[in-house]
């Protein structure tokens, strides 16, 4: 398969044209040769975009929690989300979910990871949503329904049909329950294992009250260790140094944490302090899962340069999530892509990768139903 376009290759990002070669779903390179096989596409192609972290299911009960702290909002179990979401029934989670699908799919999102609540039966949910989905493709993480007193078969059943464990957060497992779930975890070695950390300041002085200790310091002396945590919003610099001497990733949700109102994290100091960061656009409850308005947020609020944002939003999140070969536009990586239309944001554009993290929106981004995109 040959596509005809510009594109934004390498981890660089550099703009080039050409015809871009595709076997087998890999991209092989470019090619001098000219085929009547081949795509035309007046616009940019980049790197497929990638959200981090959702809670997909949150799209039933949009903006339920104006002006509610987030503890009154999302603490299991009987944050107002949860009582919401007791009594929703299957048929009306399922048919928000594909609503959600479509948002990612529209906003050029190809894969994304989805924190998934109700155990078993929350996982089900959103696979059957999926399967009449190419892409967006997801990485589903669930977690027990049981808080108090795990059921390990529970545990080790969720890991069976999903890709790994997304928990709350530790305070809400006194510590031989958290053991016991990392426990089971290791035998599913690859699955992934990540957790909410450091979200407001409540989560912070909580941790230290009860334990004498913070959420990532508690992790770590339990011998927990996440692939990934959710939000740092407030890191202490030891938690920092932790994080990077343990090489775990920090996914970002600066949106959400200004949506409920509980600071934003210290993205620059993470950077600087060598942490890798991924971004996400967290709960559809109170965000849309656009990543381009997160990119662009982070990049009005932190000033950070615009390649290393949209290294966060593709390659970074590619590899926080144990995607292989995904994340660039690049010889042996997938022939995956976000497709954008050429429209006024990019058009006469001498910056064009601060263009794409800045002025892009959904209605830039046209979905291309490739054949070799399905692989």
């Amino acid at each position: 398969m040959l596509i005809k376009s510009q594109f934004l290759y390498g981890e660089d990002f550099k703009l080039k044209k050409g015809i871009l070669v595709v076997e087998d779903g890999i991209i092989k390179g470019f090619t001098n040769e000219h085929s009547k096989d081949v795509i035309n596409f007046n616009g940019l192609v980049i790197p497929p975009l990638i959200n981090a972290h959702t809670h997909i299911a949150d799209n039933c009960i949009k903006d339920i929690g104006i002006n509610k702290t987030l503890d009154e909002l999302v603490k299991p179990p009987n944050g107002l989300k949860h009582r919401y979401l007791s009594k929703v029934s299957r048929e009306i989670l399922i048919e928000s979910i594909k609503l959600g699908l479509d948002d990612l799919k529209n906003n050029g999102i190809r894969y994304f990871c989805d924190f998934r609540e109700n155990g078993i039966e929350g996982v089900k949910i959103l696979k059957t949503s999926l399967k009449d989905y190419n892409y967006p493709k997801a990485k589903i993480l669930g977690r027990p329904t049981k808080i108090n007193k795990v059921d390990k078969n529970e545990v080790k059943e969720i890991l069976r049909i999903s890709d790994g464990l997304g928990l709350s957060g530790a305070n809400e497992f006194e510590d031989y329950d958290l053991k016991a779930i990392y426990k089971v975890y290791k035998d599913f070695k690859d699955k992934l294992f990540a957790i909410h950390a450091c979200e407001h300041r409540g989560s912070v002085e909580y941790s230290l009250k009860k334990y004498g200790q913070t959420e990532v310091e508690r992790l770590i002396n339990l011998k927990v260790y996440p692939n990934f945590i959710v939000h740092g919003t407030y890191l202490t610099d030891n938690e920092i140094d932790i994080l990077k001497e343990n090489n775990i990733p920090v996914v970002v949700c600066v949106r959400a944490n200004l949506s409920f109102n509980v600071g934003y994290p210290q993205l620059n100091k993470l950077i600087d302090n060598g942490l890798f960061i991924g971004i996400g656009s967290d709960n559809f409850m109170a965000n849309s899962p656009s990543i381009f308005r997160e990119m662009e947020f982070i990049y009005k609020l932190y000033h950070i340069e615009p390649k290393e944002i949209l290294k966060m939003a593709t390659i970074n999140n590619a590899k926080i999530l144990k995607l292989e070969n995904v994340g660039l536009i690049e010889e042996g990586f997938k022939g995956v892509f976000t497709f954008i239309k050429p429209t006024n944001a990019i058009l006469f554009s001498k910056n064009i990768v601060a263009s794409v993290v800045t002025r892009c929106e959904k209605s830039d981004v046209i979905v291309m139903n490739i054949p070799f995109e399905t692989v």
